[in-house]
């Protein structure tokens, strides 16, 4: 009884919550949640088939020097890095964090022949909000 009461009290406080200023729909995506419009244009910002320079440009010479750094650390420079194990691409990123900067990006996999600046895109866009280039082992580099 009490966690039926406990769901009832939850939904309540979600559907409280639902027309709240956090929920109010941005400007440029009518009708979306900030939330929606915030992932829209995480998206849309990521050139399709982007050159060296379009991702340096997109986020910064001083982030692109630092990728480079880490993947001499991590793999050799090896771009094309896809073994059997759990760590892929260049940057050696778990196969699951790739996955979640791929989503935003839609950039290939190392397997399908991601280019260096595909991955290093990939790599900034799943940690630069969270960690920055912390959750490597050789982040420091």
């Amino acid at each position: 009884m009490r966690k039926v009461l406990a769901v009832f009290v939850s939904l309540i406080v979600i559907a409280g919550t639902a027309g709240s200023a956090t929920a109010a729909p941005c400007g440029e995506h009518k009708g979306k949640a900030k939330q929606e419009c915030k992932a829209a244009r995480a998206k849309a910002t990521w050139p399709p088939n982007p050159t060296p320079a379009e991702i340096k440009s997109r986020i910064g010479t001083d982030q692109w020097r630092k990728a480079e750094r880490i993947a001499v650390c991590e793999t050799g420079a090896n771009w094309q890095h896809y073994p059997n194990g759990s760590y892929i691409g260049g940057l050696g990123m778990f196969r699951t964090t790739y996955a979640v900067g791929q989503r935003v990006t839609r950039y290939r996999w190392p397997a399908q022949g991601a280019t260096k600046a595909e991955q290093i895109a990939v790599a900034f866009a799943s940690h630069s909000a969270t960690r920055g280039w912390s959750g490597w082992g050789c982040g420091s580099a």
